[in-house]
Formats: C-alpha cells, structure tokens, sequence
C-alpha cells in the first residue's frame, strides 16, 4: 500500500502523457542499437579522420546538439552515461565544457524529479517499479547525514540516480542539500567518463 506522500505525488495535476516518454525512451534506444550494428558491419565509417570531418563539418552546432541532447537526456530520464562517453569522445579539445554541459543535465533532471515529480508520469513509474526501495530511502533521508547518503548513492553507478532525487521530494528534503549530495557524488564519476571517452576516441583506428 501506497504511504500518503507517495500517493498525494501520483496525483499531481502536473503529469504529462507517460505513454509519450516511453515512447521517446525506447526511439532513443533502438537508434542507439542501429548505429551499433552499423558500426559492426561499416567499422571504416568509425575512424577518427570521419568523425573529426562529421565534426568540422557542422562546426558549433555539434556541441550545441550534445548541450541539447544532454538536457533532453534528462527529461526522459535516460542514463547519462552513454551521453558523457560520447562528449568525451567527441571534443577532445573541450573536456571542461564537456563536464559542465553532463552536470549541468544531471542537476536539471534532479531538480525536475524534485520539483515536478508528475511530469511525464514518472511518480507513477518509479513508485510502481520501486516501492520497497523508496519506503528505505525514506528513512534515510530524513537522516542528519542525508547529504552524505544522497552522494554515496548517486556515486554508486549501479542504483538508479532518478529514484534517489524523487525520495528526496516526497520527505521534503532540502533542495540545496539533495543537490549538494547529488553534485558531490556524480562529478568523480562524470569526470571519469568524461575522460573514459576521450581514451576509447584515441582507440578509434
């Protein structure tokens, strides 16, 4: 059974059409899996000379498109992993602003989870799919220490970084100090995709 503060977020009046979201989630990936088996049967398109041509082709709008994609990511709730691989990949020669532009989506979809938790239906989707974990967050996050429980878990690449911002709303957890926690805990890690990425471009033949 639902505890009150889960159920009062699952009806927000502010919920956008989830069945639109997963669709958009589930495009994402099945263009991602088709540039993975062209990549197999095409590798001489995936060189370095090409991608650097693609690049000064379309000079500053192709960072522009990975700001936007990055911000997208976000809202559809999409792993930021493969995003910041590929800006490491990407530009080489921009790993600063690389490493803005993936936190600053990061911080963006944290603070939307947060703040608009029935957009797109995603309180309905994370209580759904996650209801022992959120009962557990909850306690913790009412914690003196959230801060510090909150890094940890956005730290740690194998729990869902979604799930921990929507606790941090439902027991009204000060936003600075989510943010805070999620900052702390997600810059090492996308610091070091970041630079994961550059080292797999340098692989590129």
């Amino acid at each position: 059974m639902a505890s009150p503060l889960v159920t009062s977020r699952l009806t927000s009046p502010t919920r956008f059409p989830l069945r639109l979201a997963k669709a958009l989630t589930w495009l994402w990936l099945a263009a991602v899996v088709a540039i993975l088996i062209y990549w197999i049967r095409h590798p001489e398109h995936f060189t370095q000379a090409t991608f650097e041509r693609t690049l000064l082709g379309l000079g500053a709008w192709a960072f522009v498109g990975f700001t936007v994609a990055s911000f997208v990511r976000g809202a559809l709730l999409i792993p930021s992993t493969p995003f910041v691989l590929a800006g490491g990949a990407l530009f080489p020669n921009a790993l600063a602003e690389v490493l803005l532009v993936s936190m600053a989506g990061i911080a963006g979809s944290a603070a939307l989870l947060y703040r608009f938790p029935g957009f797109a239906g995603y309180d309905t989707l994370l209580a759904a799919k996650y209801p022992a974990q959120l009962e557990r967050l909850r306690v913790q996050l009412v914690k003196p220490r959230a801060v510090w429980f909150v890094a940890l878990w956005a730290f740690f690449p194998g729990v869902p970084t979604d799930l921990i911002c929507y606790a941090a709303g439902l027991v009204r957890m000060p936003f600075r100090r989510m943010m805070l926690g999620i900052i702390i805990g997600e810059l090492p890690l996308v610091t070091a995709y970041v630079f994961l990425g550059t080292r797999l471009f340098e692989l590129l033949p």
